[in-house]
């Protein structure tokens, strides 16, 4: 026996991607020009322990959050988990000599997303 299926798609649309909307997660992520390990590499080569925290000898993070833009600029960098000024700065600093990175994109078009990065401070 053979049953005929019929199937009929709507022409639904998507709702329209908002040009101011920030978003969080998108279907290609934001990424570094060289990707991970390339960040890595730039934060560790660019990152200044700042010599006042040298007597800590301590390992922290501070959490910087940023917008990547469209096209693939950072913005509104700000420290979300800091540990002590000069270091929170220190951050920020790094963050905002970043190079442009590929930027996120949803349904194919480039979109602004919000991203947080954790940067280590090890003393040397």
């Amino acid at each position: 026996m053979t049953l005929p299926v019929r199937f009929t798609l709507r022409n639904e649309t998507l709702p329209s991607l908002e040009p101011d909307t920030n978003y969080t997660i998108v279907e290609t992520m934001p990424e570094f020009p060289g990707g991970e390990l390339a960040m890595r590499k730039f934060i560790t080569k660019n990152l200044v322990y700042p010599p006042v925290l040298k007597k800590t000898n301590e390992v922290v993070d501070v959490y910087i959050t940023f917008e990547i833009e469209r096209d693939g600029i950072i913005r509104n960098a700000k420290v979300v988990r800091g540990f002590h000024p000069l270091a929170d700065e220190e951050a920020l600093r790094v963050v905002n000599s970043m190079p442009p990175w590929t930027p996120g994109k949803q349904r194919g078009k480039p979109v602004r997303v919000q991203f947080t990065l954790p940067i280590r401070f090890r003393p040397k």
